[in-house]
């Protein structure tokens, strides 16, 4: 491979590593993707730098403190679930991903009787950000069908749920803000843990 490409590729690797979520598989897959139709794509390579970065981070993530900042997101999002406001975890790469996936879980929730307030998630951007020098996470939502006074109470019950939960939240109240985890230490591994459907499913 060109060494732009090779550049990229790890780039692409690093990021996915820190973020935590695709399995080695998962992430020869999509980085592969990436280098579709390339003459030079050399996937024994590439297979090969995620093999050795995954095992240092894992084995950086032995020296973590038990409770992370991600573990504590977790429960947030699972006290979120539980009063039937959908808490979704990278939620797609852009905010109309991130909203489509949870209008859906909304459907489909309905069709099995359950009835979500509205939403919250960050998507694969906001992970970007969580992981640069800004520390920060963004936190999308909104109420079930577009209503405005549900949508300030959905966010008002996140913003504190948040706080609750030991994070620096920073929100002006306006409805076309998201709401900001300042400071967050994004530490994550893979864990095979579906944080989906399933999951708010049960917990509501």
């Amino acid at each position: 491979m060109k060494q732009e490409n090779k550049d990229y590729a790890i780039q692409l690797i690093n990021e996915e590593i820190l973020f935590g979520f695709y399995t080695k598989k998962e992430m020869l897959q999509s980085i592969g993707d990436a280098f579709y139709g390339d003459d030079d794509y050399d996937e024994k390579w590439l297979k090969k730098e995620i093999k050795k970065r995954y095992k240092k981070h894992k084995e950086a993530s032995l020296t973590w403190q038990k409770l992370t900042d991600f573990d504590r997101l977790v429960k947030a999002f699972d006290q979120l679930s539980k009063q039937k406001i959908v808490a979704l975890h990278r939620a797609g790469y852009t905010r109309q991903d991130a909203e489509g996936d949870c209008l859906y879980i909304i459907k489909k929730l309905k069709k099995k009787g359950i009835d979500a307030k509205g939403y919250c998630y960050y998507h694969t951007q906001d992970l970007g950000r969580a992981i640069s020098e800004s520390k920060t996470l963004l936190i999308g939502y909104d109420s079930f069908n577009g209503e405005d006074q549900l949508a300030l109470e959905i966010a008002n019950t996140i913003a504190e749920i948040l706080k609750e939960n030991g994070f620096t939240v920073n929100w002006n109240g306006k409805l076309e803000t998201r709401i900001e985890i300042q400071h967050i230490n994004w530490q994550k591994t893979v864990d095979k843990v579906d944080y989906g459907y399933k999951r708010i499913k049960k917990l509501m």
